[in-house]
């Protein structure tokens, strides 16, 4: 197949351009022609590299209280990058097209599904799938074939839009085993610590897990707490710990590249995933690939990875009280942390290694070419 990635964040350091550059690479590996279709200025594209990439200025839908001056500048610029979105699929004979987009940009999925069969990956639940009500339903109903990295995100497309759920399949997220694995050094920090990751944005919690942490003192003395990741509420994090006295204890580690990451999570006691809401968070399949226990939310995709009792804890979401309760419990407990974190990486190997998802991507992907 000659599969197009619609994925206008590529390049970045976030879950969604992950998951992309791996399902490319399994892609090609396995004699798949890809080509990348991603936002920033046309005059950035590469389209001699190994993965041609077509950039375009793609714009959002406007949210709610930004409505009217950017619905005026999408309703403008549209058809003209909706034209050109077609021309380059054409040109390039594509055969599917795969999305990886949150919902703000539904308008070219739906539509390149008129010109191209398409996928379209369902990445985000919370704010991200409630915004858009009616495009994302019309781009599901367009679609010829629907992905879910969470089954609670497959059953909420299904009663969005009833007449598509037999095109709508959960397919997980995955993870790279051999990056992530129990053969890595672990980072070398001077104490004991448990890891966070993530961008630091309201969605994940980290401000819960900081409220957290100080209402589990002293249980958890002794202990660092380290933040892997950047984002807009950094200066708000690190003064809020300020303000627990945690100033000692955590450290702000900034972005960090895949290989330091992998040692992170080999040398931490647990990964803390606060998030309020998700997807699948690649964060969550990494620890437990490295032989990381973990706790987290208890929300969307998250129990389909995280078996409470088994690989790690679940707690409510937005409960500093629970969370603080769960860190003691595992910070408290070597042997217990050691149980889980064997388990975490068999569950990982069984069920979430790159080459068996890319496969399942590659039946949905083969199967919407076929109903076109």
């Amino acid at each position: 197949m000659r599969i197009a990635l619609f994925c206008p964040t590529w390049g970045d350091l976030g879950g969604i351009e992950r998951k992309g550059a791996s399902l490319v690479a399994e892609f090609r590996r396995r004699g798949h022609e890809t080509l990348v279709i991603a936002r920033g200025r046309r005059e950035t594209s590469e389209p001699t590299a190994a993965v041609p990439v077509h950039r375009l200025p793609l714009r959002h839908l406007p949210s709610r209280s930004h409505r009217l001056v950017r619905r005026v500048r999408l309703v403008l610029h549209l058809p003209e990058l909706l034209a050109g979105l077609r021309r380059l699929l054409r040109t390039w004979r594509a055969d599917v097209v795969l999305s990886l987009a949150v919902s703000s940009y539904t308008p070219y999925t739906i539509g390149m599904a008129g010109a191209v069969p398409l996928v379209f990956s369902i990445e985000t639940a919370g704010p991200d799938f409630a915004q858009h009500p009616r495009a994302l339903r019309w781009a599901l109903r367009r679609a010829a074939g629907v992905v879910a990295c969470a089954s609670s995100l497959a059953a909420s497309a299904r009663a969005l839009a009833p007449e598509a759920a037999a095109r709508i399949v959960y397919v997980p997220n995955g993870v790279d085993l051999a990056r992530f694995g129990p053969d890595v050094a672990p980072y070398p920090h001077p104490r004991p610590y448990a890891l966070a990751v993530g961008r630091l944005a309201h969605q994940k919690g980290f401000d819960i897990l900081l409220e957290a942490w100080a209402r589990a003192a002293p249980a958890v003395r002794g202990v660092d707490l380290l933040f892997a990741g950047d984002g807009p509420d950094r200066g708000l994090l690190e003064r809020q710990a300020a303000e627990l006295g945690l100033g000692g204890c955590v450290r702000f580690l900034g972005s960090a590249e895949l290989d330091q990451l992998a040692a992170l999570y080999r040398g931490a006691l647990l990964l803390a995933c606060p998030s309020r809401w998700e997807g699948l968070p690649l964060v969550c399949l990494e620890a437990m690939a490295s032989g990381c226990p973990v706790v987290a939310s208890d929300v969307d995709g998250i129990p389909d990875a995280v078996v409470p009792g088994e690989t790690g804890l679940l707690v409510p979401a937005r409960e500093p009280e629970a969370l603080a309760a769960a860190l003691a419990a595992l910070l408290g407990d070597p042997a217990r942390r050691a149980a889980f974190g064997r388990r975490a990486r068999e569950r990982a190997c069984e069920r979430f290694g790159w080459p068996v998802v890319a496969t399942r991507y590659l039946e949905v992907l083969a199967a919407a070419c076929g109903r076109a």
